[in-house]
């Protein structure tokens, strides 16, 4: 036997301890196929942007139409994650209807093994991974204006697409919507140390695809609060929402009579919002804190431009 014959198996023995490094014998199968089968489609159980907590439109549909880009940078221990963000606000007839087309063109991030461990992910850590993000249409409709004392009303509704890939766990790759009814009110001061106060809520349905052929899709109740201040050209707004899933995986896990799965599908999040405006530009600065089923903590950068163009006139009480 020569000589390289023998040293052959020594040279492959870092490459077979690497692969053995990570042990997939207790991982759940949940009864998808290909790698996708470990994976649960849940928000904790994914990367930032896959379940996103809907946006607070403050019951109110602007009379201007706008096009905003940033960045978004999430920090967790073992996923760390820079997505580039995108929305085209289209107001198509002014302050009563309008459709938002929004999402995340690109997301960088680093998953460390542990954490493709915890949460099932096949694919080892190869280091920093750009992907393509998820796009999200959106639709708002004005209810009703704010008057004798009424709040103002608003319906939207929520339709993300399947641009996101499901590999490495960041996005589903299957259908999200929810839809919900917002309600607000202002309150202006004169000769005061701020110029306006409003209070806004909403309160609606949010749905997602799974990958259990038993149960195919997860839901519940969303629900969002906050308040916005505003003096002169800044804004400074907060609010605190998320939704609360049906737990599709342990209810299935329960009747099976085993108890290996949480449902971890009930995110809560708290945003503050700076916003500055300057002519037609809006400078916005954001940090997000997860709690419940969130654990990221978000900082968020962007530039709004607004304009106008003309629109169809709709009559609505």
């Amino acid at each position: 036997m020569s000589r390289f014959t023998r040293l052959f198996p020594l040279l492959l023995l870092p490459f077979v301890l690497r692969a053995q490094t990570r042990d997939y014998s207790n991982w759940i199968n949940f009864g998808s196929s290909h790698t996708s089968k470990w994976l649960q489609i849940a928000p904790a159980k994914l990367g930032p942007n896959a379940l996103p907590v809907p946006e607070i439109d403050w019951a109110q549909i602007d009379g201007e139409s706008r096009v905003e880009t940033g960045a978004h940078y999430h920090q967790l221990s073992g996923d760390t994650a820079i997505n580039s963000f995108f929305s085209f606000y289209w107001n198509i007839a002014p302050g009563r209807a309008a459709i938002r087309i929004w999402g995340q063109p690109s997301e960088t991030f680093r998953l460390s093994n542990a954490m493709r461990d915890e949460r099932q992910i096949y694919y080892d850590d190869t280091g920093w991974i750009t992907q393509t993000g998820d796009l999200l249409i959106s639709t708002y409709v004005q209810l009703l204006r704010e008057k004798n004392g009424l709040p103002s009303l608003s319906l939207s509704y929520t339709l993300k697409t399947t641009t996101g890939s499901n590999h490495h766990g960041r996005y589903t790759d299957a259908s999200l919507d929810y839809f919900y009814l917002a309600a607000g009110k202002s309150f202006l001061f004169h000769h005061a140390p701020i110029d306006e106060i409003r209070i806004a809520g909403l309160l609606g349905f949010y749905v997602w695809q799974t990958n259990k052929v038993e149960m195919a899709q997860d839901e519940g109740p969303v629900f969002v609060g906050g308040v916005k201040i505003r003096k002169g050209r800044f804004t400074l707004q907060s609010d605190i929402g998320g939704y609360t899933g049906y737990d599709a995986y342990e209810f299935l896990d329960r009747w099976s009579g085993e108890d290996r799965i949480e449902g971890y599908n009930d995110p809560l999040v708290l945003r503050t919002r700076l916003e500055m405006t300057g002519g037609k530009f809006i400078f916005l600065l954001e940090y997000q804190s997860g709690f419940r089923d969130y654990p990221w903590k978000t900082f968020r950068v962007g530039l709004s431009y607004r304009f106008r163009i003309k629109r169809v006139d709709l009559q609505i009480p």
